[in-house]
């Protein structure tokens, strides 16, 4: 260690500032947040388009859609008739 000039040995033990550490940290956060956000939006990009590609969860979006149609209509046929006359045929 005596072959390390003095004036490294100051700035490898010289202590961080409480900016420097927030500088730091700051700039860590928004290189993983880049990082994460583009392969997180892949990946979950891959699986949703996985999802929707199956039989089964399309019948199954369809059976929840008409449902809620049929409530819908239920509920305005009966508690909201103007409405349905309001619709211009």
């Amino acid at each position: 260690m005596d072959k390390i000039p003095q004036y490294i040995r100051q700035l490898i033990y010289e202590e961080l500032t409480k900016t420097d550490k927030a500088d730091i940290k700051s700039m860590i956060k928004k290189e993983l947040d880049a990082e994460l956000k583009d392969k997180l939006d892949k990946v979950v990009k891959k699986e949703v388009e996985a999802v929707f590609k199956d039989k089964a969860t399309k019948d199954e979006i369809g059976e929840i859609s008409k449902k809620i149609i049929k409530k819908l209509y239920k509920d305005l046929s009966f508690h909201h008739p103007y409405i349905i006359d309001r619709i211009k045929v």
